[in-house]
């Protein structure tokens, strides 16, 4: 189903308003493609007295292909990314001026932006005349930190920034109304129920990666450190990767670097890059130990469902992660972009010394990142701001 017939499924009329009990949200995210991200941890909002509603704007052709389904909305203006990042400031104005007519058009109550040309196009709400809530949720630890921390300090604007360590790299203090700290969530159906553990003594390491296969993500750097492991310890262990492959060049490109990669260094029989699945939960279940190599890592999604699964994971010593493992405890870091220090830590955990958290205990490290708790803070902030406009 494409956006505009899934559209078309609802009937574009608010609940009752914010001076009610309903709130209606119309999220800016501007996607191509269904491949998850934002667009995950959107599908994970909960909301069990149903006075949210939540609609999410992507880019003209969009297709859906997971579920849940969301509220969608096409728009030929806003674009979530681009190499040319003037071309998404071009992009804004018209972005702007269709979100306020489709804010009147629908009764939106408040506007949330998530990519980086959501946030051109917040910062451009924000300076018109009007008392439309305006929050943007940063996503990334980007290069232009000024460009961020400017727009921080602008009245109408609201950011949200998912960890602590995503705060200091931005130099932003929190503070209520203007700058918050919400992560980024996952399903809350991953911290219930009992935890699994793999059956009896393994001879081998079963390691497992979830991640799309976009050169960002350093997936080489696993295959790199694996194939530096001695023999007798390569042998040891096997390295799952799910993801589908996402159409642009360069992914396409990267997909077969690693395929080659795999081929180079003799880790044919270690290594399957299996390609997408819909099952992350049994996916992680069936392994030992999850792995996310990328540097200066938002707040991976998968990262937490693997530890909301009971699962001692290794990631980069950068970005969100930091904020989600304790080296030692319910998991290992590496110096980022070191596939030496990497191989050292897969070994630690091959020889049973990486980590001594129970899976119980790995499980209870997360729960602060779980869906409920995080739209739980989200809706607090929606509300106030709404209350703050009507205030005024």
């Amino acid at each position: 189903m494409n956006a505009s017939s899934q559209s078309e499924a609802h009937d574009g009329v608010s609940r009752q308003s914010s001076g009610g009990r309903g709130v209606s949200v119309l999220h800016l995210v501007g996607a191509t493609q269904d491949d998850g991200g934002i667009l995950t941890v959107l599908r994970h909002a909960r909301d069990p007295d149903g006075q949210f509603r939540h609609a999410v704007v992507v880019h003209r052709g969009f297709v859906s292909k997971r579920q849940p389904p969301l509220d969608l909305r096409e728009s030929r203006a806003l674009l979530a990314e681009s190499s040319r990042h003037l071309s998404l400031f071009a992009r804004a104005l018209g972005v702007a001026i269709e979100t306020r007519r489709r804010c009147r058009a629908e009764h939106w109550d408040l506007v949330h932006a998530h990519s980086r040309g959501g946030f051109a196009a917040a910062v451009l709400l924000a300076l018109l005349p009007g008392k439309i809530p305006i929050v943007f949720t940063n996503h990334a630890f980007a290069r232009r930190t000024g460009m961020y921390r400017w727009a921080a300090g602008r009245r109408g604007l609201v950011t949200v920034v998912l960890n602590p360590a995503m705060a200091a790299h931005y130099g932003l203090t929190p503070e209520s109304g203007r700058v918050e700290i919400i992560p980024d969530c996952c399903s809350d159906e991953f911290f219930e129920g009992p935890l699994v553990r793999p059956p009896g003594p393994r001879s081998r390491l079963a390691l497992v990666g979830v991640g799309n296969l976009v050169r960002w993500k350093k997936w080489n750097l696993v295959l790199d450190a694996l194939a530096r492991l001695p023999v007798p310890l390569r042998q040891r262990v096997h390295f799952t990767l799910w993801g589908p492959t996402p159409a642009d060049a360069d992914s396409q490109t990267f997909a077969r670097e690693l395929k080659s990669q795999v081929g180079a260094f003799g880790l044919a029989p270690y290594v399957r890059l299996a390609g997408p699945t819909t099952r992350v939960r049994e996916a992680v279940e069936g392994a030992d130990v999850f792995i996310i190599p990328s540097t200066d890592e938002p707040c991976s999604v998968a990262l937490t469902e693997a530890l909301a699964l009971g699962k001692p994971s290794i990631a980069s010593a950068s970005g969100g992660s930091v904020d989600l493992l304790k080296n030692g405890y319910n998991g290992r870091l590496f110096r980022p972009d070191d596939p030496e220090d990497l191989a050292r830590q897969i070994a630690g955990m091959i020889s049973g010394e990486g980590t001594s958290a129970t899976p119980e205990q790995i499980r209870d490290s997360a729960r602060h990142y779980s869906a409920s708790v995080a739209w739980a803070k989200y809706h607090a902030l929606y509300r106030r701001l709404l209350a703050g406009s009507q205030a005024d």
